[in-house]
């Protein structure tokens, strides 16, 4: 039976996606550059890169900040001031707080057990967003990888986290997140169970085979219930 389950905040709770884009537009916007489908997927696959690199433990999560914008203002001949719009970036982007369809009721629904965060990213974006968009009561705790000391999907990330969480046992343990390389392989890691929320149903191409996939975030309240 679960009884501590972990939630991943972006793209499982909230919708960076679309908190993400609207932000990249203004930033251009900002610098007077144009918003074209071409610089906003150039920008997407190198911030995945460096993203996936710093899962891997590759990277420190500030090289991402530091090097993502000027590598796409490079690759694309972009001539404006690459630092600010950085800045500027992250100033929208940890403001966005927009609620994906019902995570409000089924968090509620779950109050019989105990609710974590466990999430990549900066503590202190992370609770102005879980605070804005209402979230931050439903959860024990938060756990961040900033303040942990380790990224996820890393053996040491859910090493502390499994210190810090009371009554913890891996088979009571369950982890809802979006991302196959972060989420679904810390579950792995930590030895157990996932959910991999795949509303968009899109092809597991990769290696990490979740214990459950969920198209409709509601549906958790059955996995929870039947186990």
């Amino acid at each position: 039976m679960y009884r501590n389950l972990f939630f991943d905040v972006d793209d499982t709770l909230l919708d960076f996606k679309a908190g993400e884009l609207a932000s990249l537009a203004a930033t251009f916007r900002r610098q007077a550059i144009p918003y074209t489908p071409k610089l906003e997927a150039t920008y997407l696959e190198i911030n995945a890169e460096l993203w996936q690199r710093y899962e891997r433990g590759e990277i420190g999560r500030d090289q991402i900040f530091a090097t993502r914008m000027p590598r796409l203002f490079k690759r694309l001949h972009l001539t404006g001031d690459s630092t600010a719009a950085e800045t500027f970036y992250m100033q929208m982007v940890n403001q966005q707080a927009i609620l994906l369809p019902h995570v409000i009721e089924t968090l509620a629904a779950l109050q019989d057990y105990h609710l974590f965060v466990v999430s990549n990213g900066i503590e202190k974006a992370q609770l102005f967003r879980l605070t804005k968009s209402h979230l931050i009561d439903y959860f024990d705790d938060i756990f961040v990888s900033d303040s942990v000391g380790a990224p996820k999907p890393t053996v040491a990330f859910f090493d502390y986290v499994a210190k810090h969480t009371p009554h913890y046992e891996p088979k009571t343990a369950l982890i809802v997140g979006d991302s196959l390389t972060s989420d679904i392989q810390g579950g792995k890691n930590a030895h157990i169970d996932t959910v991999w929320f795949n509303p968009k149903l899109i092809p597991n191409r990769g290696s990490q085979q979740p214990t459950y996939q969920l198209s409709e975030f509601s549906d958790l309240t059955k996995i929870a219930a039947a186990n």
